[in-house]
């Protein structure tokens, strides 16, 4: 399976750290250099954000584009399905077995998170080993380890630019029928201690930020498709009655 890892040009012990990870595990990767939107100037945000954008800010602007970068290139070279990972995680020895064990649809956007989610439902769609399980998942906000296929990466790119939403909002692009959501449990990559300190949210816990995001989110809840507002309540409210759902919370 390829794997891409997104990194910035600036974030060398990163990507040693990462490459010393691979090793050990039998792995190889491509290193994509990532957008660092902190370096765009405002016209060049403008160009590739939409008018009513909730990732405004420089860095998740970059992470938006560097994530589609990768896109791009599943598309352009007709990859069956790719890893993509952040270069702030650590990886578990697992991971090349449950690599070996993974095939997506070829015919339908689908993905699958490697990383903790918030809630999933209890029955396993299937087995990969003795231990770890794939899950259909209802909540998720972490776009740092999964698995996409060429589908889904497609309807990314026709959907997410320009850019007008994080990368990791996967519930809402489950909702506007992006892509067939699930994850692996448990989980088998997690942030490293690097994540702590972020080359994207800089700007994270501002009051006004936070305002002017609360102010974006609900006109853009406002602006979903009629059958988006449905599948979000059906989730929220159906699902449960039907689904044992567990809730590991925001982590």
């Amino acid at each position: 399976m390829n794997i891409f890892i997104v990194n910035l040009k600036i974030s060398v012990e990163r990507r040693q750290k990462m490459e010393e990870q691979l090793h050990a595990l039998g792995l190889s990767a491509e290193f994509i250099e990532a957008v660092d939107g902190r370096f765009m100037s405002d016209d060049e945000r403008k160009r590739v954000t939409a008018d009513v954008n909730y990732a405004f800010l420089p860095g998740e602007i970059g992470c938006a584009l560097s994530h589609q970068k990768i896109y791009k290139r599943i598309v352009d070279e007709n990859i069956a399905q790719a890893l993509i990972l952040e270069d702030d995680v650590l990886i578990d020895n697992i991971l090349p077995e449950l690599l070996k064990g993974i095939k997506l649809s070829t015919s339908t956007p689908e993905i699958i998170l490697l990383s903790r989610v918030n809630k999933f439902r209890k029955k396993a769609v299937r087995s990969i080993t003795t231990i770890h399980k794939i899950h259909k998942t209802e909540q998720a906000t972490t776009a740092h380890a999964y698995i996409i296929n060429n589908k889904a990466a497609a309807s990314f790119l026709n959907n997410l630019y320009p850019v007008w939403m994080t990368s990791d909002k996967w519930s809402l692009f489950e909702d506007l029928s992006m892509a067939k959501i699930y994850s692996v449990i448990p989980y088998p990559v997690r942030l490293s201690e690097e994540a702590e300190t972020s080359t994207i949210n800089q700007s994270k816990g501002d009051s006004e930020i936070n305002i002017k995001k609360k102010h974006i989110w609900e006109l853009l809840m406002q602006k979903r498709p009629l059958r988006a507002k449905i599948r979000h309540r059906y989730r929220r409210a159906i699902t449960p009655l039907f689904h044992k759902i567990v809730n590991q919370g925001k982590g």
